[in-house]
């Protein structure tokens, strides 16, 4: 039965990001691609590994093993199963509710906006770096209690890869080749190297994503002889990453990238043990996560503002269901994924506007890996809610405020929009 369930969720789900992303040959990288790959990943693969695979050798990889019990694993991939199919009709109902519509020429945001953010992004970057070098040059793996520096750190760098984002989706016609060489991408670029360096390498690949989604989804399809090319480098590169992080041997590439989504799973398997799937819960804990929007620099203690559930999570990671499952319940969760990829279908329907590509950009980007692995006060908190949607609402905002101060007062008509009437 648990080998038909497996067969079956894992169909679907590589059927349904098949329809959706692959036409005529060519493949576009959207919000179904990025859900349906960590989904598939971070929920499923742990359980083959569980079932099916060899033990892998570190420590946290054994526990792995000896908290795995089949006998939990049955209602939990039929849950699967059922959130799965939410996700597939939400997603099915978004694309009539939300056609396609012909994209039309909009305002552009000022280049001052995007280099005042830029310029304030690098100060707090600096500043960050050399007030705290201390703290972020400890070896990967110390833990810190209420540590600011490496959150602190992350987010202006995160703020210098958003501001590269919107550059280029503001103004596509800028070749590849130039883009790369603005301001606004030397920066970042820059910031993602000591993003690396210090071990935060998902960020990264979830930034590189955006990237790919953005050429793949609103500029041109790929081949996918391209496609799988760039997949096996850019795989490489995150196991080569995860080797030189933890100073292993290179030959340790390939299981580095599988204890991935093993390690994760550690809350999901000892939660499955020794907790039990709810049904239905209110989102207590995700209210008190949004008390994580504070700045570090104001709060460096905010960890003790949020309301964290008993979960066993030994690398501070949390996984996804686990965290839906004691926010919502099974059916909650239900409603959830059914309503998120409508989100996504208005969001990409409307992917004209600068604001809202964005948005539907980073959010399918962060779906690949954080929506699956980091705890609410994370994912969908600081990714989603701050990163892709607060953060790009107030670049727009600047910029449109910059506008107004720069333009003479005879053309606030101009600016908004309205006709204007020669005189006699």
């Amino acid at each position: 039965m648990l080998a038909v369930l497996l067969l079956i969720v894992t169909s679907v789900a590589c059927w349904y990001a098949y329809k959706r992303t692959v036409t005529h040959g060519l493949i576009e990288i959207n919000h179904v691609t990025t859900f349906t790959f960590g989904f598939l990943f971070y929920w499923i693969f742990p359980i083959v590994i569980g079932l099916y695979g060899p033990r892998l050798g570190s420590k946290l990889a054994v526990a792995f093993s000896v908290l795995f019990d089949k006998r939990f694993v049955t209602p939990y991939i039929a849950a699967c199963l059922g959130l799965y199919l939410c996700f597939l009709a939400g997603d099915s109902v978004g694309i009539r509710l939300f056609p396609h519509k012909k994209a039309m020429a909009g305002a552009k945001i000022p280049k001052l906006a995007f280099s005042f953010v830029a310029v304030a992004a690098s100060v707090l970057t600096v500043y960050t770096w050399f007030a705290l070098r201390a703290q972020l040059l400890l070896p990967y793996g110390t833990r810190i209690t209420f540590n600011p520096a490496r959150g602190t750190l992350s987010s202006s760098i995160l703020l210098l890869g958003v501001v590269a984002l919107m550059f280029t989706i503001d103004r596509p016609e800028i070749p590849w080749r130039r883009r790369l060489v603005s301001p606004y991408f030397l920066g970042f670029m820059a910031g993602a190297v000591v993003l690396l360096f210090l071990g935060s390498r998902l960020y990264i690949a979830s930034f590189f994503l955006m990237f790919v989604i953005y050429q793949s989804s609103l500029r041109r399809q790929w081949r996918l002889r391209t496609l799988l090319t760039g997949a096996f480098v850019f795989v490489l590169l995150l196991g080569l990453l995860g080797v030189w992080r933890a100073h292993e041997e290179i030959t340790e590439a390939a299981p580095e990238i599988l204890r991935e989504p093993i390690l994760t799973s550690l809350s999901l398997v000892h939660h499955l043990r020794y907790g039990k799937i709810a049904y239905i819960n209110s989102p207590v804990y995700l209210m008190s996560d949004f008390a994580n929007l504070i700045p570090a620099l104001i709060a460096p203690d905010k960890a003790s503002l949020l309301k964290r559930p008993r979960v066993y999570t030994p690398l501070g990671g949390t996984h996804s269901f686990v965290s839906f499952n004691l926010n919502f319940g099974v059916l909650g969760t239900g409603v959830f994924w059914l309503l998120l990829p409508i989100a996504f279908r208005y969001l990409k329907a409307r992917s004209s506007s600068t604001l809202l590509a964005t948005m539907y950009i980073m959010c399918s980007a962060w779906m690949a890996f954080t929506f699956f692995r980091d705890p609410f006060s994370i994912s969908l908190v600081k990714a989603i809610f701050q990163y892709s949607i607060l953060i790009p609402i107030g670049v727009v905002v600047l910029g449109r405020l910059l506008s107004s101060a720069c333009l003479p007062a005879g053309n606030s008509a101009l600016q908004a929009g309205e006709p204007q009437v020669e005189g006699p």
